[in-house]
C-alpha cells in the first residue's frame, strides 16, 4: 500500500488541509484501475466506515498477491466539509463560504477535448481510451485553483479521471438503498449489483423513489437496490 497526500489551497492564512489517497495493487500504469471515494458530502459518514474496512481488506489481498487491478481509495473525499460545524452540528453537504454543494460544479472538459481529439480517434477502443485519459490528466494539470473548494474538486478529479470504474459512496437519513449507473455501463455493473443482491429491483426502485430520482430515471439513469449505503456508480469519463 502506498499513501499519497494531495495538499489543498489554504482556506485562510496559516491553515492547510490535504486529501489522502491509498493505492493498492500493480503500478500506476496497470489496468484496470478502480477509484473509490467516500463522504464527498462530509456528514454522510457510513461511506467512510465502508472505506475504512475496504482499506484493511485491500491491504490483506495485496499482501497475498491477489490484487489483479490497481485500486485508489479515498476514505475522506471532503476534508474541507468535515471541518464545518454550526453550534455542534456538522454541516458537510454545502460549502459554508460559497453555498455550493460539494458534489456539484466539477470541471467539465468533454466538449473541449472532443473537439481537440476528434481527428486522432480511430476504431480501436483501447487507443481512444488511453488518448482521452492522457488528455484529461494533461488538462487537469494546467488548472490553478484559487480556493480550497476549487482545489479539492480538482484533486479528486485528477485521481478519478483515468479510472476504468469510479465508485462514489453516499448515504442519507432515510432512503431506499440504490445504485446509480447508466444503461451503457449496465453490462459491466450488473455482476457487482447481483453480488450486492440488488439486480432484480433496478427499475422499480427508480419509479418508487423521490422526485429527483424520477428525473434521473428520465435521463436514463438506472437505480438498483443494494446494501445500506447508497452507491453512485459513474463512468470515469462522466462527471
Amino acid at each position: 500500500m502506498q499513501v499519497h497526500h494531495h495538499p489543498l489551497v489554504g482556506a485562510s492564512l496559516g491553515t492547510r488541509r490535504a486529501i489522502t489517497s491509498y493505492h493498492f495493487g500493480p503500478g500506476d500504469d496497470a489496468r484496470p484501475k478502480l477509484y473509490i471515494q467516500a463522504s464527498l458530502h462530509a456528514d454522510e459518514l457510513p461511506g467512510m466506515v465502508v472505506a475504512w474496512y475496504l482499506k484493511q481488506r485491500f491491504a490483506e489481498l495485496e499482501a497475498q498477491g491477489k490484487l489483479a487491478a490497481r485500486i485508489v481509495l479515498v476514505p475522506v473525499a471532503n476534508p474541507a466539509g468535515l471541518n464545518q460545524h454550526w453550534f455542534g452540528a456538522q454541516m458537510g453537504r454545502f460549502d459554508m463560504r460559497s453555498g455550493q454543494d460539494f458534489n456539484r460544479r466539477f470541471p467539465e472538459f468533454g466538449a473541449e477535448l472532443a473537439h481537440k481529439l476528434k481527428n486522432r480517434l480511430n476504431d480501436d477502443p483501447a487507443h481512444n481510451a488511453q488518448l482521452i485519459r492522457d488528455a484529461l490528466r494533461t488538462r487537469f494539470a494546467t488548472l490553478k485553483p484559487s480556493t480550497e473548494l476549487e482545489s479539492q474538486r480538482i484533486e479528486l478529479m485528477k485521481l478519478a479521471c483515468d479510472a476504468d470504474l469510479v465508485i462514489d459512496l453516499h448515504c442519507d437519513w432515510e432512503a431506499v438503498p440504490h445504485l446509480y449507473t447508466t444503461p451503457q455501463a449496465w453490462p459491466s455493473i450488473e455482476l457487482l449489483a447481483r453480488y450486492l443482491g440488488s439486480g432484480r429491483n433496478c427499475w422499480r426502485t427508480c419509479r418508487a423513489a423521490s422526485r429527483s430520482m424520477k428525473r434521473a430515471h428520465r435521463r436514463g439513469v438506472i437505480c438498483v437496490r443494494n446494501s445500506r449505503t447508497a452507491f453512485r456508480f459513474r463512468r470515469a469519463s462522466r462527471r
